[in-house]
Parts: C-alpha cells; structure tokens; sequence
C-alpha cells in the first residue's frame, strides 16, 4: 500500500471518530432497510406462487421466468423500500453535511481494482441471456437442461464477448504499435 493509500485510510478512521453518531445512524438505516428488503422478498415470494405468477417447483423455471421474477422484485423492493429509504438517506445526509466545516468534507476516492473490473461479468450474462433467447431456449425448464448445455451456452457468451469486444481492442493494439514504429524511425 502506498502512502497516499495510508493517509487516506488515516483520514477516513479519523473521520468516522469524530462522526461516530451519524455513523450509528447510517448503520441503523442500513439495517432497517434490509430487514424490510428482506420481508419484502419473501411477502412477493409467497404471493407470486399463490398468484401463479411463478411455477411453485425450481424444476419448472425457465430464464423466463427467472427474468420475470426479477424484474418484479426489484419493482416491489423500490416500492416499498427504496422509496422511503433513498429520501430519509438523503434528507439526513443533506442535513449532516451541510453543517460539516470545509475541510472534514470527503472529496472523491479513488476507486478499488476490483469495482473496476465488474462490467465484464456484467457483459457476459447479457450475451448469455441473448445467446438463450435466439436458440428457443428462453421457455425451456431448466431441469431439461443438461449440464453441457448450460456450459457450452456460458462459453459460447464468453466467447462472443470476446469476439465483440476483442477484434476491436486487437486493431486498435495493432494500430497503436505500427504508429509507434512509425514515430521511432
């Protein structure tokens, strides 16, 4: 770890010291708010077996089902949590740092590596996705799926990310290495 890293670290254990209140009430929130994610889960979970909006065995899901699923969690958790959370987080965080001196302000931190690297998992569970839904398989349970189907569909994914994204990083690496040829003589 460098220096600048140290100091960094330093700077933000001090912070968190002199702001242990505000620190307990983000904590609070957190932890109300993912209890309530939680029951929010599991009231939907209920509800959508009952309404039949989802087969009530995993053997009969299909992607699209699972998408279906999804997308209605993440409508209901902004519903009913997100809603509220998001405003009583900025609401306090606005009045907080409003009356924080100049100087224990936070600027931006450099982001980690590993954040930095999450778009490639991101990219292949798209081209998975595309990949089930041009061979028919987007409605097929998935306890008809063998094992080297699921697999060969990931790589097949991998694969056209690789395609997709690679030829252009390929021509333009080469591109870069024949103008610097160029630049030496």
């Amino acid at each position: 770890m460098s220096t600048d890293d140290e100091l960094l670290d330093e700077q933000q254990k001090r912070f968190l010291k002199r702001h242990w209140k505000m620190t307990i009430v983000f904590v609070a929130v957190f932890a109300v708010a993912v209890s309530a994610a939680v029951l929010v889960l599991l009231w939907f979970v209920e509800n959508a077996q009952a309404t039949a909006l989802l087969p009530s065995t995993l053997g009969e899901f299909t992607v699209g089902y699972l998408i279906t699923f999804i997308l209605h969690v993440i409508f209901w958790e902004l519903l009913f949590v997100g809603s509220w959370v998001l405003v009583i987080v900025v609401v306090i965080y606005l009045k907080w740092y409003s009356k924080l001196p100049e100087e224990e302000r936070l600027g931006k931190t450099k982001r980690g590596s590993r954040e930095e690297g999450d778009a490639i998992g991101f990219l292949i569970g798209v081209f998975w996705l595309i990949i089930i839904w041009t061979s028919g398989r987007w409605d097929l349970a998935f306890n008809a799926w063998t094992l080297t189907d699921w697999v060969i569909s990931w790589l097949t994914a991998v694969g056209w990310v690789f395609v997709v994204f690679g030829i252009p990083i390929a021509i333009y690496f080469i591109y870069w290495i024949v103008n610097e040829r160029k630049q030496e003589t």
